[in-house]
């Protein structure tokens, strides 16, 4: 029998908590759990457990699609503020998802220019999931809720999933446990989104504080990883068998990395400058291991986090694709071009 957990929800960055609103935080409480009833199809009771049945769901989608309209009026008022970027780079698109959308992508990004891919975790549920999106209009084409496989679950004790990146038909996801012991490279076939089997525990000799993200390089058969605060370095890993290969010495510290992307000798990386609007996009010459600033943003409004980054040129001109999360269980991806 599941039990149903008590509570206090934040769809959370790499497990950084941060405070919400009495009124948001009550609103997105009961959004999730109705969301929770609906993925898990059951109800609990005084201790007693029943299957909910068509009715109830039908019943709670609507109840949830109210939920929804509220949440993007709220979102609206209250994260209404500009979206600015520095004069070398334009925005050209902002897509918003709420609620269960919202939960398939409040963490990593990653596409193979067909489909975007995106990863979400609300460890406090037991939620973890992974969808599967068009590129052209960002619709929804598969999802998986239970992305963590069970045998995962129990053997080491996985419960979020952060970054992700794709290479030749594979979804590779950066996966860790809440105390940062196992620090996994689980991967998925990029057709169904269902677990391969195939996955591999990287230590905590180099990863000490949990694994934030992946970044696939095919051209030079590595992984890209690091640690998430202050770092120093970029960790590659062989990509055939994910042993140890090198340390990219970087030129200078880079704190919080959320997502990064491999592209034509380039990792582009975004991260998350706390207690600050402005966030950066930069690249590492994975040769050198030289730091640029390729753009800022100012994300005015509540309270938000840049999460995982993608790149890949679109035929509307955008090539930085980014999925930024608020704290009213909103999602925005946001499509940049840079300027010459």
């Amino acid at each position: 029998m599941k039990l149903l957990p008590c509570i206090n929800i934040n769809l959370n960055s790499h497990r950084v908590i941060g405070g919400d609103l009495g009124f948001i935080s009550f609103t997105k409480s009961i959004a999730i759990f109705l969301f929770w009833l609906y993925t898990e199809n059951i109800i609990c009771t005084g201790g007693s457990t029943m299957f909910v049945s068509q009715t109830i769901k039908l019943a709670i989608k609507s109840v949830w699609a109210i939920v929804g309209s509220i949440v993007i009026m709220l979102s609206g008022i209250i994260n209404g503020g500009n979206i600015n970027c520095s004069s070398n780079a334009e925005l050209i698109k902002t897509e918003q998802f709420t609620l269960d959308e919202a939960l398939l992508m409040s963490q990593g990004i990653t596409t193979d220019g067909e489909y975007f891919y995106t990863s979400g975790s609300i460890a406090a549920l037991d939620l973890v999931g992974m969808a599967k999106w068009t590129a052209d209009g960002f619709q929804k084409v598969i999802y998986n809720h239970s992305a963590i496989p069970k045998e995962i679950k129990e053997k080491y004790n996985s419960d979020h999933i952060g970054g992700i990146s794709s290479d030749d038909g594979k979804i590779y996801a950066a996966t860790e446990d809440e105390k940062d012991t196992y620090n996994l490279i689980l991967i998925y076939d990029a057709e169904t989104l269902e677990f391969t089997g195939e996955y591999y525990d990287l230590g905590t000799e180099y990863l000490d504080d949990g694994i934030p993200y992946c970044a696939v390089d095919g051209e030079n058969g590595y992984l890209y990883t690091s640690q998430f605060h202050e770092t120093d370095c970029i960790l590659a890993y062989n990509l055939d068998d994910m042993t140890f290969s090198h340390k990219i010495m970087l030129s200078e510290p880079i704190d919080r990395i959320q997502g990064a992307e491999y592209y034509n000798g380039l990792l582009y990386m975004s991260y998350d400058v706390e207690g600050s609007a402005t966030e950066k996009v930069q690249t590492v010459d994975v040769k050198t291991g030289k730091v640029e600033t390729l753009f800022e943003r100012t994300v005015s409004g509540r309270d938000h986090e840049a999460e995982g980054l993608t790149v890949y040129h679109m035929e509307d001109g955008s090539f930085i694709h980014i999925a930024d999360y608020d704290k009213l269980i909103s999602v925005s991806i946001r499509h940049y071009a840079l300027m010459k």
